[in-house]
């Protein structure tokens, strides 16, 4: 029965350790936790703000990047055209037609149309019309078979605006009509052809204008180089006229609202009044709105040397040629959406909560066990401290300590001229107690010893357990042998009281000798032999008494 309450006792001691360790563990471990989150939530936040920077940055660049290759490509095709236009005109089956007029040349002239269309495949019409608008030679690409029209069906397009217009320019000018709807019989053919015309007047070799070469373009291929070439973007690629329609849109049926009824508002200016108000005031740029990320060029398909038809673009009409140029423009725009961007900001924020979220699990299992062995260090180094310097059943000052603190209360003492007492306390009657009542009695009469000795006392004062029922006490301050006697005789008037046991109540006594520093001895050993050799006087004289020790036995 004995052995299963110490068992049970002991286990209940190591649980309460235990519960010790993991309370101070637990306050280690938010510290070091909330230090440890603090940095890598900081460390997080920068990534977060540098990824995103970087990511926008990045992203920039690549659009316009995009763009700049998307306005290559125009520029490249446009001077394509152009530069067959002018081939066209100084042709020399062309000079010859001018001089002869033979039919003969005219069916030369007819044979390189055909090989020139055959080649490019993105001619619609390639056309020689004299000084009054008739159409001298003409070949057409139906779905890419190459036709040449025969003389009886060529037409005179003399009214016409294209050919006015192009009469009229000098040697090398080039006449480009605005990017729209191929027209036939007064209506928009379907399906949806896009078309834009080049010209330039043609002269013999006595330099007199005798007509023009016209070259009807579908410009199918130049909106799909477009998409093409920007084809690393993000974005959504569009192009738009100067009045903010749609030539070139993801959906198709938003484009070329311009040119039909009850489409007017059927644009990206009336879509995005803002964003358009932007995009018209500058020449290129980038600007993000609440609608996204837009990124815009404009072009010019009037280079130097170009012209176009002024009466489709009223806005510019009587101006000069570089009005002209610079009133007609396409604009490239690429829009990356709100939900793209967001989609990445989410992402970034999925992936750093993930990550950290596996971080902050893993440094808290760490942070946990090095709290707990920082803990367990701790509690093993008190506990170490506490065996090696105090009484493992009272909780005192062993014997070492007690020398540690005489030797340093005595220089204290010496230091500055002030007086130490000892008491040196044996216990009457405990041999009764520990030999009727038990082991366990004596050790719990022990402890109430102990606590009634601390209590007896100032917190100054040092109360030690020497070893058995020997207890001693360093008075750190007193003024006389006298004050030091009244506390030894307070003291054996406590422990003459009755004391409460678990095994029941018992009585015992005390003897107490008295040694006062510098008045008995001037070092510890001999003032603690004085004070023993007191307490031994204080037994003799028939115990629970306190004896001063005798100035005849103070070394000279």
């Amino acid at each position: 029965m004995v052995l299963r309450n110490t068992h049970t006792k002991s286990v209940k001691a190591a649980q309460r350790e235990d519960q010790k360790v993991i309370q101070k563990a637990m306050n280690l471990f938010f510290l070091l936790f909330l230090l440890v989150g603090f940095v890598l939530g900081g460390g997080a936040a920068v990534l977060y703000y540098f990824d995103i920077n970087s990511f926008l940055k990045e992203l920039k660049t690549l659009e316009f990047h995009s763009l700049e290759l998307q306005g290559t490509a125009i520029t490249e095709e446009l001077n394509h055209i152009s530069g067959d236009v002018l081939f066209l005109a100084k042709q020399n089956e062309l000079i010859l037609l001018l001089g002869s007029g033979s039919e003969e040349q005219i069916k030369a002239m007819q044979l390189e149309y055909v090989r020139l269309a055959e080649s490019k495949k993105v001619y619609d019409q390639i056309r020689y019309l004299d000084a009054t608008g008739m159409e001298r030679v003409r070949v057409n690409d139906r779905d890419g078979q190459i036709e040449t029209v025969p003389a009886n069906q060529l037409q005179n397009k003399g009214d016409r605006y294209y050919f006015k217009e192009c009469f009229a320019l000098g040697d090398r000018d080039i006449f480009i009509s605005p990017l729209d709807l191929n027209i036939e019989n007064g209506q928009v053919e379907h399906p949806l052809t896009p078309m834009m015309r080049f010209g330039t007047p043609v002269f013999d070799s006595a330099g007199n204008k005798r007509g023009i070469v016209l070259i009807n373009y579908t410009a199918k291929t130049l909106l799909k180089r477009i998409i093409h070439s920007g084809i690393a973007s993000e974005g959504t690629k569009m192009l738009m006229n100067q009045s903010g329609y749609w030539l070139l849109h993801p959906d198709e049926s938003r484009e070329w609202g311009f040119m039909f009824k009850g489409r007017e508002k059927d644009s990206f200016a009336e879509d995005y009044p803002d964003e358009w108000q932007r995009i018209t005031a500058t020449q290129q740029g980038q600007i993000s709105t609440d609608n996204g990320l837009f990124t815009y060029k404009k072009i010019y398909p009037l280079a130097e040397g170009r012209s176009f038809s002024t009466s489709l673009n009223p806005q510019v009409d009587g101006g000069s040629a570089d009005d002209a140029r610079r009133g007609y423009y396409w604009i490239l725009l690429s829009h990356i959406r709100p939900e793209i961007l967001n989609g990445y900001t989410h992402s970034l924020l999925f992936r750093l909560f993930m990550g950290g979220g596996a971080l902050f699990m893993v440094v808290a299992f760490g942070a946990w066990h090095l709290a707990l062995a920082i803990s367990r260090r701790r509690m093993y180094q008190a506990q170490l401290i506490a065996l090696a310097l105090y009484d493992p059943l009272t909780g005192l000052p062993n014997r070492k300590l007690f020398f540690d603190r005489l030797t340093a209360g005595i220089a204290n003492a010496r230091r500055y001229d002030r007086k130490l007492a000892l008491l040196y306390i044996d216990l009457d009657g405990f041999k009764e107690v520990n030999d009727t009542k038990g082991h366990q009695a004596g050790d719990e009469l022990l402890i109430k010893v102990s606590g009634t000795l601390s209590t007896s006392v100032r917190s100054t004062d040092t109360v030690a357990r020497l070893g058995g029922d020997e207890f001693a006490i360093i008075l750190s301050e007193v003024h006389n042998v006298e004050e030091a006697a009244r506390v030894g005789e307070k003291i054996v008037r406590e422990l003459c009281r009755s004391f409460d046991l678990k095994a029941g109540t018992v009585e015992i006594g005390g003897s107490i000798g008295v040694a006062v520093f510098p008045d008995h001895e001037d070092t510890e050993n001999e003032l603690l032999k004085s004070a023993d050799q007191a307490m031994y006087e204080s037994k003799s004289k028939g115990k629970n008494t306190c004896t001063v020790a005798s100035a005849r036995s103070r070394k000279a």
